[in-house]
């Protein structure tokens, strides 16, 4: 069975490719100039969540929402910090309804969820059936998050078949291609982000993509550019100051300089992975300098 691709769903195309390509406040602008539908409020809530607005969708969303909008609530609560293992638990539980198979978003968002708790198991397990692109583009980041390029590009292909035009699929060839090895293929995916980028519009998502390829393929400099008109977009987002602090070690740009940064994201995330792996680094060297030191 084929689902209807992004270019056949009428007014919620904007709305969707709006969210995906990162554009998330052009997203819910757009979902307030339609009709209200569980599929618009779907996407418009992850918009949401995607700027850090889990308690407005918390609140938002009654206990008597279908359950593709409870999925999206479980989603912003999980994302919140509050009762994961309770939401992981109520996921399970609408999993094991005989409906469920028909439900996408509710597929999405689970998986979605078990990607982020690293079971790329059970997240393969829930959505790898769905011929729904929205899943089957999570199911190309989870392979990409194993390690597996080579499953996520016979998926893409599969995609192509079926939606070639669609954004999703786009994006899913580009980020594809980047973690393949090679810069033939990181070339590839910068001509994809850039191509989107200039038809809609350079979001901080398209932004960082097109300077992670220019990383790979040496070109820090203009992955440096890149990165810092994403920061004048947003100078506390968390990716992008992440992705310079890398790109200015690699440019051996002063130490005063990169330490700016790294503080500027020690205060803006302090709870990141990035930045608790980067502290753990910090501490241990610090360590081995003390010590070396009294020898």
């Amino acid at each position: 069975l084929f689902c209807k691709s992004s270019a056949a769903m009428g007014d919620l195309y904007g709305l969707r490719n709006a969210l995906y390509l990162g554009n998330y406040q052009q997203a819910v602008s757009e979902a307030m100039s339609l009709g209200a539908s569980t599929e618009r409020d779907f996407f418009m809530y992850r918009a949401l969540i995607e700027q850090g607005q889990h308690r407005v969708v918390m609140d938002e969303v009654g206990a008597q929402a279908p359950v593709a909008l409870q999925a999206v609530k479980m989603l912003a609560s999980y994302l919140s910090g509050v009762s994961k293992e309770a939401v992981v638990a109520q996921l399970k539980e609408w999993l094991t309804d005989a409906t469920a198979q028909d439900n996408w978003q509710l597929i999405l968002v689970a998986a979605t969820v078990f990607l982020h708790e690293r079971d790329h198991k059970e997240a393969l397990k829930i959505s790898h059936q769905s011929t729904q692109i929205d899943v089957m583009a999570l199911v190309v980041q989870i392979y990409l998050q194993m390690d597996r390029p080579d499953l996520a590009r016979k998926l893409v292909k599969s995609m192509q078949e079926q939606y070639d035009d669609d954004t999703l699929t786009k994006l899913s060839h580009a980020w594809t291609s980047l973690c393949e090895s090679g810069g033939e293929t990181a070339q590839d995916a910068l001509y994809e982000f850039q191509e989107l980028g200039e038809k809609y519009h350079m979001s901080l998502m398209l932004l960082n993509a097109m300077a992670s390829c220019n990383m790979h393929m040496g070109r820090f400099d203009e992955a440096e550019r890149l990165l810092q008109e994403a920061l004048s977009q947003s100078p506390n987002d968390t990716t992008s100051l992440i992705n310079l602090v890398v790109c200015l070690n690699q440019l051996q740009k002063p130490a005063e300089v990169i330490g700016r940064y790294t503080s500027q994201l020690k205060i803006s995330a302090p709870a990141h992975p990035w930045v608790a792996k980067y502290g753990e680094l910090e501490t241990s060297f610090d360590r081995c300098a003390n010590q070396l030191s009294k020898e």
